[in-house]
């Protein structure tokens, strides 16, 4: 008996923790029906709570507006400096500013926010902090259990690296405090220096006192004039990097992440780099085409390249005024995700983030798949089974995570009205293809190209079809029955013609009343939306995933999808032989 109050009790404590999770299990057991509901509520209680990761350490509101006379204050070392000012950068265009500051200051810290950079590095911590990550999960050796304490201490934790979040999560800590943002290019980060001077073949900076790197510094300087730079910072550091023809990245470890601090910093300076590839290289299509690569361990290959550019001068300053350009033209992901960050915790809105980083991304096709970076199972998971051509396309995040599920909506097909698409295919990643997806997507997708067809939305999931919804015509193409409903409810895969992008662009981020303004609520609101599903539905919703919007796990939904799918085959009848 003691067992089940404690557990009852743990339950009640994490919905009162989480009220939001309590409103999605509600909405739910609306349409579960009584019995069901009270099967999943003992499913719940009996594991104490929902199948959910444990919650930030900090509760603190994490506002970086600071009071009158305060700035935001960025804490990093020397060997940070890079990072410290791409945050510094992206604040100040936000009206926010900022003091970087290496060390604890000898009357204490401020009362402020501090973002701290490598925070094990530090004896002491301010009271407050959001902590930015920046080692290397393929070594273990700084991932302490007082370190891990650390992370799990902060406001929140940023990192730059996917393979580094996965790791955190193995270690216990919770994806909600965890943000993704990786390093990228400073624009205007250095005056530029006087190129003419450049007597250094080679430079290499960093620590040369590891076997690997020796092996290639030792090679290197057999053929060409080579500097090795160590503990220097800041403008000593640049002036001499200044005069180097070509810039070489060697990984400490040869199972190394690529390391994008140094990249991007060298890449804002405008040097050429040759570099070992990286394990995580998959992850960089982004500056892939900006490095020239050699394989891991390839002293010889590395020589060779070396050899290459300054033998061919003018390549390699072509090569630099190309990169230049193409650094210019991109999307910033640092801007892209250090803003999404900011967007999460109410210190932007969503019309500040369009307006800093949103309208730059853009949709590599008409066929996109919602991910969230920090959750890499499931987009590893949905890339198993993708044969279909979607591209992952990174969402947007919100403490409320249903916000940020609209908002990520919002700023798709903002991005696809921008970029002047017909229409725009978005599946979720917890989708399922059933076998015979590929040869009925093909014909659906022929029908929906028809332009005497005349709809908003085509669904091709149904998770609470209501009772109320009519049926407003039905076809049969190529062996799929269709029809033409008013309403539409689940966005697990959804194609969005352009006639109702203004709608789902109106979309209101400043209701927060999660029972009418979940996007697909909103969108079912919606009197003159015109709906095509087809029955059976085209894709399934994968049980054994977890929604990360309402924290339960997808099973919720099976009973729901078998009853719309069931009433939706009964209503067609019905109107068939209404029509008679």
């Amino acid at each position: 008996m003691r067992t089940i109050f404690s557990r009852i009790h743990k339950t009640l404590k994490y919905f009162k923790q989480h009220p939001e999770v309590l409103r999605g299990y509600l909405l739910h057991a609306r349409n579960l029906g009584l019995l069901n509901s009270l099967r999943r509520a003992v499913e719940i209680v009996k594991r104490g709570g929902p199948r959910q990761s444990p919650a930030p350490a900090s509760t603190r509101k994490l506002l970086l507006r600071p009071t009158l006379g305060q700035s935001t204050v960025i804490l990093a070392t020397l060997h940070c400096l890079y990072v410290a000012r791409a945050i510094s950068t992206a604040l100040s265009r936000i009206g926010i500013e900022s003091k970087i500051i290496h060390e604890r200051p000898t009357q204490g810290y401020d009362d402020a926010l501090h973002f701290v950079i490598c925070p094990h590095m530090f004896v002491q911590l301010p009271d407050f902090y959001i902590a930015f990550q920046m080692e290397q999960s393929v070594s273990s050796r700084w991932f302490t259990d007082e370190y891990l304490r650390v992370l799990q201490n902060s406001a929140a934790i940023l990192d730059y690296s996917t393979v580094n979040i996965d790791f955190l999560k193995i270690k216990g800590l919770s994806l909600r405090q965890i943000y993704y943002v990786p390093i990228d290019y400073i624009a205007n980060y250095e005056s530029e220096r006087d190129c003419a001077i450049e007597d250094y073949d080679v430079v290499f900076y960093g620590d040369a006192k590891n076997e690997r790197r020796q092996r290639f510094l030792s090679e290197l300087k057999r053929h060409f004039h080579i500097k090795i730079i160590n503990n220097l910072f800041g403008a000593p550091l640049y002036a001499e990097l200044a005069r180097a023809r070509v810039v070489v990245n060697i990984h400490y470890y040869a199972g190394a992440l690529l390391e994008t601090t140094r990249i991007w910093e060298c890449l804002s300076l405008h040097k050429l780099i040759i570099s070992e590839r990286s394990s995580d290289l998959d992850q960089h299509s982004d500056v892939s085409q900006l490095l020239d690569f050699v394989e891991i361990d390839d002293v010889a290959g590395m020589v060779e390249r070396v050899r290459y550019w300054l033998q061919n001068d003018g390549l390699r300053r072509r090569r630099i005024s190309e990169n230049h350009l193409l650094l210019q033209q991109r999307s910033n992901r640092f801007d892209y995700f250090f803003y999404r960050f900011l967007l999460a915790t109410d210190n932007i809105t969503f019309q500040n983030f369009w307006r800093y980083a949103g309208h730059k991304a853009r949709l590599s096709s008409d066929l996109v798949c919602l991910t969230l970076p920090e959750y890499g199972e499931r987009t590893a998971e949905f890339n198993k089974y993708n044969q279909f051509g979607f591209s992952c396309f990174p969402g947007l995040r919100h403490s409320q995570s249903w916000l940020g599920c609209a908002m990520s909506y919002k700023l798709m097909i903002m991005l696809a009205r921008q970029q002047g698409l017909p229409q725009l295919t978005v599946c979720e990643d917890d989708v399922e293809f059933p076998s015979d997806f590929g040869v009925r997507w093909e014909h659906i997708r022929n029908r929906l190209d028809d332009p005497n067809l005349n709809w908003h939305i085509f669904s091709g999931l149904m998770s609470d079809l209501r009772r109320d919804v009519r049926i407003l015509e039905t076809h049969t193409y190529q062996g799929n029955q269709f029809a033409l409903i008013d309403k539409v409810i689940s966005t697990v895969f959804n194609v969005y013609h352009q006639r109702v992008f203004d709608i789902i662009a109106n979309w209101d981020q400043d209701n927060h009343d999660v029972t009418t303004n979940t996007i697909d609520r909103y969108l079912e609101k919606i009197d003159f939306i015109r709906v095509l599903v087809v029955e059976p539905f085209l894709v399934g919703h994968k049980e054994a995933q977890q929604s990360t919007i309402w924290g339960v796990e997808n099973s919720h939904y099976r009973d729901l999808i078998l009853a719309s799918n069931q009433r939706l085959k009964q209503k067609i009848l019905a109107h068939k032989a209404d029509i008679k």
